[in-house]
């Protein structure tokens, strides 16, 4: 389907309406990045490799759509069909001299490239910021990589999981006594997604006042100490070390999980000099002779999960439900600032939520998830003419392999196997409602104006 025809809920141009994105990035920082512009508006390019299928399609971090693998599992990715919204697909294979001719095309008519490559791969193939300039005075690069593309550490390949270690993360994660701890899935990628996100629409400001482009050399290892600040400045002032601190949170009296009445309903709980005897107030039963946070815990074993919280913030204490997936989708908090947003799935006979964005827009229906993400090569002849290549020349393209419809030797990509994963402890639980829970996410009520 071309960007006109479509369906979408939204018919209202976004800020970045007329905007083109050529995405060349995998995984989850920067396609993410992408499908925020597409929000916004703007038309993003998925440019894909035959011969390396795309991590997340691969279901390496997602789920396939209802277990199921059908003809084309790669197109059924939960985690590809959330971050790769709004896009249109073409594949094109860079190892050709055709390929890298058709992504000169691309670029030279873009306004914004994003890769998240090791700094050695788009030069290897000519395209060096200088030939990119050259080509394109206006284009604005972002480059997403792990410790960036200068200094000694430049070539190195970086993963979430050994970013949260070397950007100092990891030593303040866990509990005290044990090993450092892992913050959470990717957890730098999304911080990478926002600060990129934040930098190009800077430089998109930049080049409406001086018409030049910009190269935005991000490097994710620097994200680190920016969610560290009270550790630093403790070493900087103090010369001391916080270290790995569990649930204890700096400065308060005490804070803590606390598990409640209910079978994995846990209560968070933060309490600061001066709150305790507003506590015990609110929650009878509480001894003033036990040790403060063994009285808490006593008293809110026999309460009712969301009774506590809610009692306790009434007396001004910061407390909150420890909630999971299902809860979030169903919180009346998350509808009512309509966070999920709609979106046909990969298969186009069904709705589903997708997450939108932490803000709301004066004009909702300008900033919004659009279209489903893109099916491998979907775009393919779209998107070749619309750069001048006509249907011989696009024949001749595949039968040379520069560009391919499905993917060249796929991974093998199988229905994950449920009773087994919960033998294993992998998933904590199956909800065999949730496709009435999806129904909920996607009736009127959550997509009207709230």
């Amino acid at each position: 389907m071309s960007t006109t025809d479509r369906p979408s809920a939204n018919s209202k141009p976004g800020p970045l309406d007329g905007l083109r994105v050529i995405d060349l990035s995998t995984v989850f920082a920067v396609p993410y990045i992408a499908g925020l512009l597409g929000d916004f508006g703007a038309d993003v390019i998925k440019v894909e490799s035959p011969d390396r299928l795309e991590q997340t399609r691969g279901v390496v971090f997602g789920p396939l759509l209802d277990n199921e693998a059908d003809d084309s599992p790669w197109d059924r990715s939960g985690s590809f069909g959330v971050l790769n919204r709004n896009k249109r697909s073409t594949a094109v294979d860079m190892k050709t001299p055709e390929g890298r001719e058709l992504l000169w095309r691309l670029v030279g008519d873009a306004d914004v490239l994003l890769d998240n490559f090791t700094p050695r791969v788009l030069p290897s193939w000519g395209f060096t910021h200088e030939a990119l300039v050259a080509a394109n005075p206006s284009l604005i690069h972002l480059s997403n990589t792990g410790f960036g593309s200068t200094g000694p550490w430049s070539s190195f390949k970086a993963q979430g999981t050994t970013l949260e270690s070397t950007m100092g993360v990891g030593a303040y994660s866990g509990y005290a006594g044990e090993p450092p701890s892992k913050v959470g899935q990717s957890y730098p990628d999304f911080l990478a997604a926002w600060t990129g996100l934040t930098a190009l629409m800077a430089a998109l400001v930049e080049r409406r006042r001086t018409g030049e482009g910009q190269w935005i050399d991000l490097g994710m290892y620097q994200l680190g100490p920016a969610v560290i600040p009270e550790a630093l400045a403790r070493a900087q002032t103090q010369g001391g070390d916080y270290g790995r601190r569990g649930n204890h949170e700096i400065h308060a009296e005490f804070s803590q999980v606390f598990a409640s009445a209910q079978s994995e309903r846990w209560i968070a709980v933060s309490i600061r000099p001066g709150q305790w005897d507003a506590v015990a107030a609110a929650l009878p039963g509480i001894s003033h002779d036990a040790e403060r946070e063994n009285a808490l815990a006593l008293v809110l074993a026999t309460f009712d999960a969301e009774d506590a919280a809610a009692s306790l913030r009434h007396c001004g204490v910061s407390a909150a439900v420890v909630s999971d997936a299902h809860d979030l989708m169903l919180d009346p908090q998350l509808r009512h600032r309509r966070f999920f947003e709609p979106l046909p799935a990969a298969d186009d006979r069904s709705m589903r939520p997708v997450i939108g964005r932490p803000y709301r827009w004066t004009a909702d229906t300008a900033v919004t998830t659009r279209y489903r993400a893109p099916h491998f090569g979907e775009h393919n002849s779209e998107v070749l003419s619309e750069i001048g290549v006509d249907q011989a020349a696009q024949t001749d393209l595949r039968d040379r392999g520069a560009v391919a419809d499905t993917p060249r030797n796929p991974p093998p990509v199988v229905p994950v196997n449920i009773e087994l994963n919960l033998a294993r402890g992998i998933f904590s639980s199956i909800d065999p409602d949730f496709m009435s829970v999806l129904a909920t996410m996607t009736s009127d009520d959550n997509t009207q104006k709230a």
